[in-house]
């Protein structure tokens, strides 16, 4: 019933959507650009929390999904159990995986009270939401469940390996996740630990990069006080930032900055070319993403150095606040 599609890192418009996918199609956070939406006649729908909205008071693309279901709605979206529904992704990230999850399963979800897969929507809803800073417990049992569940991602993306995957291998890192969904349901779940260090690399004030030593690092730092944080990563050539802060109120306008960075990069002068020689980016890849967290272009990265991008982004947070 279900097709997936993996596009990664290609980001549609809504409109582009609507002409360039068929009828029955459902796209996953972020693979649309802009808050959830829907098109009756040509039966398609938008599920994401990403851009236009505020991001605390969105529910997760797998919450989403999970009340698309829950609430029978899946039931109207076909019309005959034998009718193909493609889904489109661009990232396999623990969103995106239980969402696939719950839409292959829509039947037993429908039928059947799941407390364990509730729980586990409700856990990723707070965890994502959040941006990964909601102030569970990182000892916790449910965490280190949590971890095992979608471990094959998290070491994809923390060994750059998720950065040069082709869509197949997307879709077969995709497939492991889901069976650790299934053994988690069944309550067959394994348990690994959290690897919560950091190398605080330099700071502006009260603006901090940050290198994640390990995956579940945002944890650690925000404990300990800092709530305005630029991640860097080294990839190649270029590097991969993603900014962050805990809440709408921390005075950091993320917002703002993508957009000048966006100016910056575009000018490709001097210490501000765009892209290095050997990575091209491809259409609509930007600086973006929501109000509380968001960065670089997936796929190519930036060029700007730590050190200028920091003192760049202090700039534009200065002169906003100005």
């Amino acid at each position: 019933m279900f097709e997936l599609i993996v596009e990664r890192g290609v980001t549609k418009t809504w409109k582009d959507f609507i002409s360039q996918s068929p009828k029955f199609s459902i796209a996953l956070d972020g693979y649309v650009s802009g808050p959830t939406n829907h098109q009756i006649d040509g039966r398609r729908l938008n599920l994401n929390h990403h851009e236009g909205v505020n991001r605390l008071i969105t529910k997760s693309t797998s919450a989403q999904t999970y009340f698309f279901i829950k609430q029978g709605m899946i039931k109207n979206f076909y019309n005959s159990e034998n009718q193909k529904i493609s889904v489109y992704v661009n990232d396999p990230d623990q969103d995106v995986c239980l969402s696939l999850w719950l839409l292959f399963n829509y039947k037993r979800i429908m039928k059947n009270d799941e407390p364990l897969i509730e729980r586990l929507v409700e856990i990723e809803d707070k965890l994502d939401i959040t941006c990964g800073t909601y102030p569970f417990d990182s000892n916790s049992k449910i965490m280190k469940e949590m971890a095992w569940i979608f471990e094959p991602y998290i070491k994809s993306r923390h060994t750059n390996q998720l950065y040069t995957m082709t869509n197949d291998e997307i879709k077969i890192l995709i497939k492991k996740v889901l069976i650790r969904i299934d053994k988690y349901s069944q309550g067959k779940c394994e348990m690994v630990n959290l690897d919560t260090r950091y190398k605080l690399i330099q700071s502006d004030k009260d603006i901090h990069m940050i290198e994640e030593i390990g995956p579940y690092a945002k944890m650690e730092f925000i404990k300990n006080g800092i709530n305005k944080a630029i991640l860097v990563k080294k990839r190649n050539e270029n590097y991969t930032y993603t900014l962050l802060k805990t809440d709408p109120f921390v005075l950091f306008p993320l917002e703002k900055i993508y957009a000048e960075l966006n100016k910056i990069e575009k000018k490709q002068t001097g210490n501000f070319q765009s892209l290095s020689k050997n990575v091209k980016r491809k259409k609509n890849e930007k600086w973006g993403g929501s109000d509380l967290i968001g960065g670089s272009p997936r796929i190519s990265g930036s060029a700007i150095k730590p050190d200028k991008l920091i003192s760049l982004v202090s700039k534009i947070t200065k002169n906003y606040l100005n």
